[in-house]
């Protein structure tokens, strides 16, 4: 939907008075207009993860896990073998918490 679009419905919803005032903490923290336009943006981002959830059959999600397990072995291998080039004490002052 675009910011020109004729926004014809309205949803409430009640909160507490603490979730009101974490409400109003994040809406200053992240510099949003309203409170309304913070929770508005925030349910049509979880509408907007719900709908890629449901497009990715689950042979793609099995297929993408697959492939990225195998990205993060290779990964480690290529850490191990850097780890060996340069010694672990250069891993170690790299922040390597495995050496």
């Amino acid at each position: 939907m675009t910011l020109l679009a004729s926004r014809k419905k309205l949803v409430t919803f009640r909160v507490t008075m603490e979730e009101y005032e974490a409400l109003r903490g994040l809406c200053i923290s992240r510099r949003a207009r309203s409170i309304s336009e913070l929770t508005r943006g925030a349910v049509l981002q979880q509408l907007s993860t719900e709908a890629l959830s449901r497009t990715a059959a689950p042979e793609e999600q099995v297929t993408l896990i697959s492939v990225l397990e195998q990205i993060d072995g290779e990964l480690r291998e290529i850490r191990g073998r850097i780890s060996r080039i340069v010694g672990p004490a250069a891993a170690r002052a790299a922040g390597d918490p495995e050496r």
